[in-house]
């Protein structure tokens, strides 16, 4: 991440091993203290930005109960959180980062942005009524937090045969229901990693710090969980910022809504005077390099990009919808697909066979966080069903919701229900922040999203993938600005830098 790159969220891949981070069985069924809802374990430290600027950095845990509804109680989970303000100042007010992936780190989050943006931050956060303190919160199952539920397990998928459903799908459950299993012989309920338990511990954070109000901040999955948040504790939200908004029913993707941004990424393409005369029709090159290794997967020689050995891999249809869904959510890889279909038209899978053999070695569970996040939150049938006639018809398949979607029965996940997915109603003032090239968050997301928010503004950022520079550019600092300071918006719409197509 660049220094200027803040509130900019990764995906985290952790690679220790299973036993090493969640509890022993002794462990688990030892006696465990009530929840406390206060800040434990307290400690000060001051850090210097980048800039000079000088800010006090609490550090602790918040301690709240496992499992607040069911037929089973748990005990309880520690919360890591972190309170960042400037020195000197006494903030009355406080602005909460909620990580997306799910899965990432809200604390890193935290220190990350209050590092690299050093005063000007504070000074974005210090307008009108939500001047205040930067609180980052490590998510149930996430980072410091414990239990941590985070795994190196891997897939290790063949590389001598093309990607396929019916090939992989079968490694991928196996390998979820070992790290499902692992998990709840330790003594962790995985039910209690969903998104309504969550946003009750962010609640409880506030309380424990003693905020009357906050502003939630949530990108991507953050989003959905800042929501949820919103619903059941608007009485304790003053703001909210959504960026690349996921709403109750969006975890599962549209492929219909992928094949736009790829049409959208492609009339960009013919736009562009260096690429576009070679490549007219990103669309239709990609469709027949797909419906080419439909017909005949390749076998392909290259050097492994880790090991610097020699391998052979084939390639299949559904390896490049894979990959092709994957890139589209990063602007610098989707920045290359025009030259990397260029080439696997004249008849060259090398830059695609060596992406396929990196991806096959790592490849693997992440969390079991993550993963009972997303399939609790799950879909409505209507929902489903779309997605199944959808993708039939969509040049990238369903490939945007894989393998998630194979995963349900592996991890026994409750279902939150349709009562979950409904549209979050709310008057408190909302900012909606969106790209028009995302294909995980589209632009319909934040639409119908703000339907529903009577104070609520959608603003689409033309040139704007997943990820983004929230804070880099003048315009959109500028927006944030205003509405943090309860100032009217005059515009729906801002426009990026274009995006510099890449051989």
């Amino acid at each position: 991440m660049s220094a200027t790159r803040v509130f900019e969220i990764g995906i985290v891949v952790c690679c220790a091993s299973l036993a090493a981070l969640v509890p022993s069985e002794a462990q688990a069924q030892a006696p465990r203290q009530v929840a406390n809802r206060e800040l434990i374990d307290r400690v000060e430290r001051s850090v210097t930005a980048g800039d000079g600027t000088t800010f006090v950095v609490t550090e602790g845990t918040v301690r709240v109960p496992e499992l607040r509804t069911g037929p089973v109680r748990g005990g309880t989970i520690d919360l890591a959180v972190v309170r960042i303000r400037r020195a000197g100042s006494q903030g009355t007010s406080a602005h909460i980062l909620l990580a997306g992936g799910p899965g990432d780190s809200g604390v890193t989050l935290a220190l990350t942005t209050a590092q690299r943006g050093g005063a000007a931050i504070f000074e974005l956060f210090g307008g009108g009524p939500v001047e205040g303190d930067l609180i980052g919160i490590d998510q149930r199952g996430t980072g410091k937090s414990s239990p941590n539920l985070s795994t190196g397990a891997r897939y290790d998928f063949p590389l001598d045969r093309a990607g396929s459903e019916a090939l992989w799908r079968p490694i991928v459950e196996r390998v979820h229901r070992e790290v499902a299993a692992d998990v709840t012989k330790r003594g962790i309920h995985l039910a209690a990693y969903n998104t309504r338990e969550s946003a009750a511990d962010v609640d409880d954070v506030r309380r424990a710090l003693g905020y009357a109000r906050v502003t939630l901040w949530g990108r991507s999955y953050g989003s959905h969980l800042a929501l949820e948040t919103l619903r059941q504790h608007a009485a304790h939200v003053e703001r909210v910022v959504l960026v690349s908004p996921e709403g109750p029913d969006d975890t599962f993707k549209l492929p219909s809504r992928v094949d736009a941004v790829l049409q959208r990424l492609s009339e960009r393409v013919a736009r562009d005077p260096a690429i576009g005369p070679r490549v007219p029709d990103l669309m239709g090159l990609v469709r027949q390099t797909i419906a080419r290794l439909a017909k005949a997967p390749v076998t392909i020689d290259v050097v492994h990009p880790l090991t610097r050995a020699d391998v052979r891999v084939q390639l299949g249809a559904f390896d490049l919808q894979w990959m092709t869904a994957q890139a589209l959510g990063d602007p610098q890889t989707a920045s290359t697909l025009p030259a990397a279909f260029l080439e696997m038209a004249g008849g060259d899978f090398r830059r695609a066979a060596q992406i396929a053999v990196v991806q096959r070695s790592r490849l693997g569970v992440e969390s079991g966080m993550k993963q009972m996040m997303d399939l609790s939150s799950g879909a409505t049938k209507e929902r489903l069903a779309r997605i199944a006639r959808e993708a039939d018809a969509s040049v990238l398949g369903n490939a945007i919701n894989l393998p998630l979607m194979w995963l349900r029965d592996a991890w026994g996940a409750p279902d939150l229900g349709d009562a979950f997915r409904q549209p979050v109603t709310s008057s408190v003032p909302t900012l909606i922040l969106v790209g028009d090239l995302d294909p995980r968050t589209p632009v319909e997301n934040g639409r119908e999203i703000v339907q529903h928010l009577s104070r609520g503004r959608l603003i689409v950022l033309e040139n704007a993938g997943h990820q983004f520079n929230l804070f880099g550019a003048p315009p959109l600092r500028a927006v944030l600005a205003r509405f943090l300071r309860g100032e009217p918006l005059d515009t729906d719409r801002l426009v990026l830098p274009a995006v510099t197509f890449r051989e």
